[in-house]
């Protein structure tokens, strides 16, 4: 591949809005009648609602369908494994089943047929050439064979770039593939490097001179976190863009550009994105400075096509246009709609209070654990919160003083801040646990 190439498919990540809405409403179009015709699950679904094909006509029409929610997936399964009363094709079409990670309650399995697998591993590439990787590049991927990320694999070898496979748990072989082999360029979820560096701080190794240059993190909130990136790329010396997928429905379809100002929508023809109000339902107006909850539907797949697919992931609109070229609105992943805690009456995701706290770097690691005494979401103040001071925060009750304050002003909630010293909460190689039940279920 060119090395002066700015986009991986220009075509795609370019489209003007009368292009984008002809390319997403034709493949719509062909995607219900694979659906209407396959489906079991839709073919009851829409049934029900008295909704017929016919009555779907345009991209605006798709607001007339019923959300796909995740339990519903889940009661698929169950009712006809192994891969659902939702798949639209036979099991001897299906070539690889993955597995989410569960951490929301039980794994779901996905299939892929041949084309569900080509067009993943077209939109990661797009999601990976945004987010800087290229073909000169050596990239170790620290993630397990069993979940989608896995999947990401095969489109870094299509890139052109070299790919060697580490999976998790295996640090010492991280090191051995950056060492030996001159591995630049880590695709992980935004937890890994920050245990990377925790490591290699207590195993007296110099993490810069690792020579890892990019990291491409997703999965989770934490990539977009200022104190959180600028952590990452002061440590290693490297440079930190985010992506972010969704298991259930495309491995990579958002990606931040080199402005770093939110995660461009590079999932054109494969996938629509609609942001939601979470109470109501209300399809919402893109616009920089929208806050909503991500629905997907399917436009060009096989296997488990999903309409109208609740995420529960909360997202910001940062901004509706690039100087990078890129035409997909840009988001920030707040956190999960099922994570948000509410106290007196006022929304409060973990990911924000991680945030909040890290603005008050070096007196504190960034490291935070919130403790409820309560299941959620309601909690009654004073939240319980775990944070990290750092190794010279001063007076420790004026430190407190402070979290709480900034806390009170920015999210809106009181607290009751316990200091611990740095190193003291769990650090995750895969993903970052910011919540701990302290109740009896």
């Amino acid at each position: 591949m060119n090395e002066e190439k700015k986009f991986w498919n220009e075509e795609m990540e370019t489209l003007d809005p009368e292009g984008f809405r002809r390319v997403q409403e034709a493949s719509l179009m062909k995607e219900l009648d694979h659906v209407w015709e396959n489906s079991l699950f839709y073919q009851e679904k829409f049934g029900g609602a008295g909704i017929k094909r016919e009555d779907i006509k345009t991209l605006e029409d798709l607001a007339k369908l019923p959300f796909t929610e995740k339990h519903e997936i889940r009661e698929s399964l169950s009712a006809l494994p192994p891969i659902g009363k939702h798949s639209a094709v036979e099991m001897g079409r299906v070539i690889r089943i993955y597995s989410t990670s569960g951490t929301s309650g039980n794994p779901t399995y996905i299939g892929l047929t041949f084309h569900d697998r080509d067009v993943w591993a077209e939109t990661a590439m797009r999601a990976m050439w945004t987010c800087g990787m290229r073909p000169n590049n050596i990239v170790p991927l620290p993630i397990g064979t069993f979940f989608i990320a896995a999947s990401y694999g095969e489109a870094i070898e299509l890139l052109g770039s070299t790919l060697v496979p580490v999976g998790v748990g295996a640090t010492d072989r991280f090191l051995g593939a950056v060492k030996n082999l001159g591995a630049d360029f880590v695709l992980s979820t935004a937890s890994f490097p920050l245990y990377m560096t925790t490591y290699c701080e207590k195993n007296k190794l110099d993490a810069k001179a690792l020579g890892i240059r990019g990291f491409m993190v997703g999965g989770e909130p934490g990539g977009g976190i200022p104190h959180v990136r600028q952590k990452i790329e002061e440590a290693f010396g490297a440079n930190v863009q985010e992506c972010m997928g969704n298991g259930d429905m495309l491995g990579l379809m958002w990606a931040e550009c080199e402005h770093k100002k939110g995660m461009h929508f590079i999932g054109q023809g494969a996938c629509h994105p609609e942001i939601i109000d979470p109470e109501t339902g209300v399809v919402l107006d893109i616009k920089e400075g929208l806050t909503g909850e991500l629905v997907y539907t399917a436009i060009d797949r096989e296997c488990q096509p999903l309409f109208r697919f609740r995420t529960r992931d909360h997202v910001l609109v940062t901004q509706t246009s690039c100087e990078c070229g890129r035409t997909g609105y840009c988001v920030k992943c707040i956190g999960r709609t099922d994570d948000m805690l509410i106290i007196s009456g006022v929304n409060v995701y973990p990911s924000a209070i991680r945030d909040v706290v890290g603005t008050l770097l070096p007196r504190v690691t960034g490291e935070i654990l919130v403790q409820l005494r309560e299941p959620p979401p309601s909690v009654t103040p004073p939240l319980r919160i775990k944070v990290e001071h750092g190794e010279e925060p001063g007076d420790l009750a004026v430190l407190k003083k402070d979290i709480q304050n900034i806390l009170r002003e920015k999210l809106i909630f009181s607290s009751d801040v316990e200091l611990v010293p740095p190193g003291t909460l769990p650090k995750f190689e895969y993903k970052a646990k910011l919540v701990e039940k302290i109740y009896e279920e």
